[in-house]
């Protein structure tokens, strides 16, 4: 019965010690989770709009080939590809901030919490020009990401246009942006988050298993104690007991050859 109670109280705290874990980081990004970037919406004068509230009016591109509003994948690495038709209310935001000459004000979630911190992400736009003149050819869509998570928030972030890559293919009336990202582990740059999360697969919790180690060695307790009282000890009985009987049948015989002798 103690041996049982120990069982329950060492598995009540493995479950209470994971989940206490998993629930201390259920706000946090995890790897691949979307996320969000908007940007404040410039008004004709070349200033952002406000709320009645006194809030920026967010909004977002909605990009052709995901069909949802432009988004980063927590901590993958690689390009985000991201094309905007011409009548979406963003590609007229990018053509204003050309006009202006001003960067767009944007951000991204801190974590997934509901009333979160945000970070302000400055995206400044170029544009292609025609040849010896003003006149606007294109917008470019190169653009460079470079983020730092730290356990599951975003602690920095930066966006800016790349001029010197060749500039991604368009259809007519779609203005392409072409954004790669590289993610980092903590304020630095010197741990890519890629290769913190391949390290990360082959090591285990210290918490995990020390839990690990208890149970295993409960385990093995109750297994041996079983088969120590299930099959060891009446087996060893069994063997003494049949011991002492031939014993006893061997010096009775004995006894009977020498009263036989005698008589």
């Amino acid at each position: 019965m103690k041996l049982s109670g120990l069982l329950t109280s060492v598995l009540a705290l493995s479950t209470a010690v994971l989940g206490a874990k998993k629930a201390a980081s259920a706000d946090d990004f995890k790897h691949d989770d979307l996320v969000k970037v908007e940007c404040a919406e410039i008004g004709e004068q070349g200033r952002e709009l406000m709320n009645p509230d006194g809030g920026f009016r967010w909004l977002s591109p909605t990009c052709v080939e995901s069909r949802r509003a432009l988004s980063f994948y927590y901590g993958r690495d690689g390009p985000t590809q991201c094309s905007v038709k011409a009548e979406d209310k963003f590609h007229e935001q990018m053509l204003r901030a050309l006009s202006f000459n001003r960067a767009l004000k944007c951000r991204i979630p801190r974590n997934k919490l509901t009333f979160t911190q945000y970070l302000e992400v400055p995206l400044h736009i170029d544009g292609v020009r025609v040849r010896g003149g003003s006149k606007l050819k294109r917008i470019s869509g190169n653009f460079n990401a470079v983020l730092h998570g730290e356990k599951g928030t975003l602690v920095a972030a930066a966006m800016y246009p790349v001029v010197d890559h060749p500039l991604p293919e368009t259809v007519s009336g779609v203005t392409t942006m072409q954004i790669n990202l590289r993610w980092y582990e903590g304020s630095a740059m010197t741990l890519l988050m890629s290769n913190k999360r391949h390290e990360e697969d082959f090591i285990i919790q210290p918490i995990v298993a020390l839990m690990f180690c208890i149970l295993t060695a409960c385990a093995v307790y109750v297994v041996g104690r079983v088969y120590v009282e299930s099959s060891l000890i009446p087996r060893v009985l069994k063997e003494e007991t049949d011991r002492k009987a031939k014993a006893r049948k061997e010096f009775e015989d004995s006894v009977k050859k020498e009263t036989k002798k005698d008589k």
